[in-house]
């Protein structure tokens, strides 16, 4: 059978679903398309309030950066002047250290030198003794020859005086021979004369005149002896001259050993005194004086870890030694510090110095005083200048002050060890200046330093400027 085939027509059932599938697709992405946009236009609205909000969060945000910042920015500019400050306070002590490494070394060179003076000033003590032994035995010798010298010129008084006698004996013939002699010349003239008259009584004259030979002979004779006398006299005169002579050159002698005696005397005297009222190059002086004695833990200590159970004896022989050694001291006072300070012997007032008495009742007080804890210098020297009546302090010390006022509550939280040192000791050498011992008229009390330091040039040149700027000296002892 023949297959008929249908005319083609433009749209189809099939076309028809496919177009419906597709409207309802359409029509179904238009919807979730819908319903998305909603959505998204609430999630939009959402996001812009989200926004809004988180602008307005920034804004605020940004207020406070800025002003964060500002006050970053002044916080940076105080540290800036801070470390500025920092930064010149270094270079000051930088500067206060080179300065001090200087007086240091200025100090040791003074310290070589007085020493070497000191060896010196002993060998010519020592040149001095023997120079005065020697003039002493020139001396005796000497007074042994005016002794002999003077028993000679009594024997050669004695002859001058036999000497006199003979000689007023001798004038006295030489006055009577010269009158003889006029006379007998006389005589002789009257002869002559009578001779150049008389020719005719030639033979008597003649006879006459050998008997005035005869007679001029005996006068000739005593002349010679009176002029061996003038002679001798002469010679006695120019011998007691000689002598008279010799004896003011012995006296004069005399006189100028016996000066130069005197004045090796005095040398002597002043170089003994001298070293007498010394103390390893400290000048002993002071009526009434402070002794004021470290008791902190380091007077038993070489350093920070070495032990030296002999240094605390040493301390306390040096002290008697400073005591004994002052020619005018006359009342005296104990202070010991360490974390507090007190009066050895327990009270304020001055105690009367009776040599080797005094000198071993405070050796043995400080034997029963056992060292130990801080450094309080400052209360040491508060409690030293209570003394009414002070003129001198003689501190025994090994160390910088650790504590004791001159620290503030921040500092004393925020401070190491060694700005609380610094600290401290800058506020004790300006209290010593402003307040405790000013300059009064021309004279400060005088404070001088012995130090125990051993190996610490900082403790040197701390105790060395304290000494210095209140009048007195230091001297840093050895080890023990």
């Amino acid at each position: 059978m023949r297959t008929r085939h249908k005319q083609p027509t433009l749209v189809s059932m099939w076309m028809l679903d496919v177009f419906c599938c597709a409207l309802g697709c359409v029509i179904l992405l238009w919807v979730l398309e819908s319903l998305s946009s909603t959505e998204q236009s609430k999630k939009a609205r959402n996001a812009l309030q989200d926004l809004s909000r988180t602008k307005n969060e920034l804004v605020a945000t940004q207020e406070d950066f800025t002003k964060t910042r500002s006050v970053l920015n002044a916080t940076v500019q105080d540290l800036r002047g801070a470390l500025a400050v920092m930064t010149a306070e270094r270079d000051d002590k930088n500067t206060d250290l080179i300065r001090a490494n200087a007086d240091l070394a200025d100090t040791k060179k003074a310290l070589a030198i007085a020493t070497s003076d000191l060896a010196d000033a002993k060998n010519r003590l020592a040149a001095a003794n023997e120079d005065l032994k020697s003039v002493k035995e020139v001396v005796a010798k000497i007074e042994a020859r005016v002794a002999t010298v003077l028993a000679e010129m009594k024997k050669k008084d004695k002859a001058a005086a036999e000497v006199s006698t003979q000689l007023v004996t001798a004038s006295n013939s030489e006055a009577t021979l010269q009158k003889l002699l006029r006379e007998r010349l006389k005589d002789l003239d009257a002869l002559t004369s009578q001779q150049k008259q008389a020719d005719d009584r030639l033979s008597d004259l003649d006879a006459k005149y050998r008997s005035l030979q005869a007679d001029a002979k005996e006068t000739s004779t005593a002349m010679a002896t009176a002029k061996k006398a003038e002679i001798e006299l002469a010679a006695a005169r120019s011998m007691l001259k000689d002598m008279a002579k010799g004896t003011d050159d012995s006296n004069a002698t005399i006189v100028e050993l016996r000066s130069e005696n005197r004045k090796l005397a005095d040398k002597f005297d002043r170089l003994r005194i001298d070293s007498e009222n010394k103390f390893a190059g400290v000048a002993m002086s002071g009526k009434n004086v402070v002794f004021l004695v470290d008791i902190s833990g380091s007077m038993k200590l070489l350093d920070e870890k070495t032990p030296a159970p002999e240094k605390w004896l040493g301390v306390i022989e040096t002290v008697g030694k400073v005591m004994k050694s002052n020619p005018v001291l006359e009342k005296f006072q104990v202070v010991i510090f360490s974390r507090e300070a007190k009066y050895l012997f327990g009270t304020r007032e001055w105690l009367d110095y009776k040599g080797d008495e005094s000198v071993k009742k405070v050796t043995a007080a400080l034997k029963d005083t056992p060292p130990g804890g801080d450094t309080n210098l400052y209360e040491g020297f508060d409690f030293s200048f209570r003394m009414a009546g002070l003129d001198t302090i003689y501190l025994f010390s090994d160390g910088l002050p650790t504590s004791g006022q001159g620290l503030t509550p921040q500092q004393e939280k925020s401070f190491n060890d060694n700005q609380r040192i610094e600290q401290l000791s800058r506020h004790l050498l300006g209290t010593l200046k402003t307040t405790w011992n000013p300059l009064r008229g021309n004279k400060k009390i005088r404070i001088n330093a012995i130090g125990f330091f051993y190996e610490s040039p900082e403790v040197g040149a701390f105790l060395w400027a304290l000494a210095r700027e209140n009048d007195g000296s230091f001297v840093g002892m050895s080890k023990p």
